[in-house]
């Protein structure tokens, strides 16, 4: 029994006092063009489009702590239970598929967050959020939102990205996305 309060004090001096955290906001721009014809073709569930138009370097965007930001990902310096979160503006407009102007279609919205690690070598999906919309008449245009808030175990070197299916995504500086570790 005397041993427990040492133990524990060696394992407490091991745990950093200050956690990794990180978050990005969005820059206003229209998703990169040759990337449209991956979301808006029919507007497909199978097909994904990594979010990139992140503003890393805003004052409201920051990586304390070994959080690193690179090529529209967040970077996890230690292994832990993480929370991670994002939340999307999105925009879907008049141009039904297959030309057709029937706004009764309805079309589904994928909104999730990726993990990459060089040890798998491909992405693994974390948590997503999907929505069933119909398209617009002809002549409107809706804005909707989507968010992703959980916890997640990651590895030190992890890649967290964000990334949406079916409808095109409008960049605008209220999207964000981010971690911290719990």
């Amino acid at each position: 029994m005397e041993n427990k309060p040492a133990v524990k004090s060696d394992m407490l001096s091991t745990i950093p006092s200050t956690k990794p955290i990180g978050k990005v906001i969005g820059k206003a721009m229209k998703i990169p063009s040759g990337t449209e014809e991956h979301i808006g073709s029919g507007y497909s569930m199978e097909h994904t489009a990594e979010v990139k138009c992140w503003n890393h370097d805003s004052s409201l965007s920051f990586m304390l702590y070994g959080v690193r930001y690179q090529n529209g990902r967040l970077i996890v310096p230690l292994i832990g239970t993480y929370n991670i979160y994002s939340f999307l503006s999105l925009t879907v407009g008049n141009d039904v598929p297959d030309g057709s102007d029937d706004s009764s279609t309805s079309m589904m919205v994928k909104h999730a967050m990726y993990k990459y690690n060089v040890k798998i070598n491909h992405d693994i999906e974390l948590a997503s959020s999907i929505q069933i919309r119909k398209h617009p008449n002809i002549n409107n245009a809706y804005v909707f939102s989507s968010q992703i808030d959980t916890l997640v175990q990651l590895e030190a070197g992890d890649e967290i990205s964000v990334k949406i299916s079916g409808v095109l995504l409008f960049c605008k500086e209220n999207n964000f996305f981010g971690l911290r570790l719990v």
